[in-house]
């Protein structure tokens, strides 16, 4: 993999969003073992990466600056970018068989957060639909490919 391919749809730098303070960002979002697909690491970088969410969500709420909300949305992208390319791993030293269409899944939901942190710095959508798409994101991506890719960690490396 080349470095290039790390970065796709990743244009360019996050600039200060024009955040609609008015609206309402925060959802009652906590880990639930709902989210938990049976593999420590994963699980653990499943948590902080909703308590990122979590951050964004009470910063908006808070009606913090646009440079930290700025700051924590780039935390946010770059811990995705970390925890898929961890993840990848440990399909790779898994043999995991559905690797190539996990790892396309990826590079969607980046490119994805990428359209919408450009839509929200040219106002087109407000920081509640970042959040509103960050969770979702988790929830239906760590349900279904992820316990998939647990489960088969599992079944090939018993505890």
């Amino acid at each position: 993999m080349t470095s290039a391919s790390l970065n796709i749809g990743y244009r360019t730098p996050i600039e200060p969003p024009i955040v609609n303070i008015d609206e309402p960002a925060m959802l009652d979002i906590q880990w639930n073992d709902k989210f938990s697909v049976g593999h420590e690491r994963i699980d653990h970088e499943h948590q902080v990466f909703l308590d990122l969410i979590r951050n964004v969500a009470y910063a908006a709420d808070h009606h913090f600056p646009q440079e930290r909300i700025t700051r924590l949305l780039e935390e946010v992208r770059k811990y995705a970018d970390f925890h898929f390319y961890s993840e990848e791993n440990i399909m790779l030293d898994n043999d995991y068989p559905d690797y190539e269409a996990h790892h396309r899944e990826h590079k969607l939901l980046l490119f994805r957060l990428d359209d919408k942190l450009c839509e929200l710095r040219k106002g087109d959508i407000g920081l509640h639909e970042i959040v509103q798409f960050l969770f979702e994101w988790f929830a239906l991506h760590t349900i279904a490919s992820d316990r998939k890719l647990a489960n088969h960690v599992l079944k090939h490396n018993p505890p």
